[in-house]
């Protein structure tokens, strides 16, 4: 049975509440379209591994390297991100050790999970590829962005979902020490591709509903009822399946036998707090007070919350926003979406000082792992 995490949030404006929502899950779709690299080597014979799960951001996508790379996208111009920083941290303990970064663009907590019942996943309702392919609730297939677009990673695992593999690697025998492999370190980021997952899926919807019958049970016009619907399911639907698939995927890794070493959980930041019709902070931080509460309901896990680095604002927004443009693409003026405010609405993707943060912070909840 799968566990149960609660989710609410209180809006004192509704209409606000779903053009924010609107604009996030448009802001989202980058992380659908980032190519992936080559793939990367896996765990290094008799040596130690580091693992990290997640999606675009723990790949180390940003839309800047893949509009200069297209349409070929060296591994090496996506190596800069947090997985590869923090690997340099852990090689200052573990000499040798190696990353293995089965991250995949795109990815959603459905997917990252797979269709494998027995770790918490479900068969999918929904289409593989189009034109149904919006990865919504109904939809486990695993990494889509390989799978259904033929894009190579990483870190090559096939249909296999990033758990699988990664448990596929945790019960492997090295064939040089006739141990398992040694594993030091386990990073678990994903979520935001839920949010756009649910924009495609009612997209799909009312697209649909205004083909066959000329209206929406959403409402009148095709952008509202979207937006709408959106706002029907983010607090009831997406966000408590974020929640739900992550306890399960740290229950498989953490208290199943599967894994005793040390699990850091990487919560989220908000870009988009100043972007004209951006999402409102309380969001960001009422999903990383659940993701930490469930984090403390495993042994060796903690959490790392970019949110204080990322969207510090102390002295008031103008510091907020100084953070933002820092830490984040946001203000890189050569990925501009033309939004507002102007020069502030680009890619909401770390930069490189924003991977070197939270890849301090990982470091930091590492140490703080009773299981290190």
């Amino acid at each position: 049975m799968r566990a149960k995490h609660g989710f609410a949030v209180s809006f004192r404006n509704r209409g606000r509440m779903m053009g924010c929502l609107m604009a996030l899950s448009l802001a989202l779709s980058a992380l659908v379209f980032a190519p992936a690299a080559a793939n990367a080597a896996g765990p290094a014979p008799g040596g130690p591994t580091y693992i990290a799960l997640g999606d675009s951001e723990s790949y180390g996508y940003s839309a800047q390297r893949f509009k200069e790379n297209y349409p070929v996208e060296s591994p090496s111009r996506f190596e800069e991100g947090f997985v590869n920083l923090f690997n340099k941290d852990l090689n200052k303990t573990y000499k040798g050790i190696t990353p293995v970064n089965l991250s995949c663009p795109g990815e959603t907590s459905n997917g990252l999970i797979g269709e494998d019942t027995a770790f918490g996943g479900q068969l999918s309702t929904e289409l593989e590829s189009p034109p149904a392919s919006f990865q919504g609730p109904g939809d486990w297939h695993p990494c889509a962005y390989h799978n259904a677009e033929g894009f190579p990673l990483h870190a090559s695992y096939g249909k296999h979902s990033q758990l699988e593999d990664a448990l596929d690697i945790l019960n492997e025998v090295n064939p040089i020490t006739g141990k398992p492999t040694e594993v030091k370190a386990i990073t678990f980021q994903i979520g935001a591709n839920d949010l756009f997952g649910l924009k495609n899926q009612c997209i799909y919807e009312v697209t649909k509903e205004f083909t066959e019958t000329g209206k929406s049970k959403y409402g009148e016009t095709p952008e509202f009822a979207v937006t709408a619907c959106i706002y029907a399911s983010v607090s009831t639907v997406t966000i408590p399946d974020v929640l739900n698939n992550t306890a399960d995927v740290l229950k498989v890794l953490d208290t199943e036998g599967h894994y005793t070493g040390p699990i850091v959980v990487l919560g989220f930041y908000n870009p988009l707090t100043f972007v004209k019709g951006g999402f409102p902070d309380l969001l960001a931080t009422e999903v990383n007070k659940h993701l930490e509460e469930i984090t403390k309901e495993f042994p060796n896990v903690t959490f790392a919350n970019p949110f204080p680095v990322f969207n510090k604002k102390k002295k008031g927004a103008a510091e907020e926003q100084e953070k933002i443009c820092k830490y984040t693409e946001m203000c890189n003026p050569n990925v501009q979406e033309g939004g507002t405010p102007t020069g502030k609405d680009g890619d909401i993707h770390p930069s490189l000082e924003g991977h070197k943060a939270i890849a301090k912070l990982l470091k930091q909840a590492w140490e703080a792992n009773p299981a290190k």
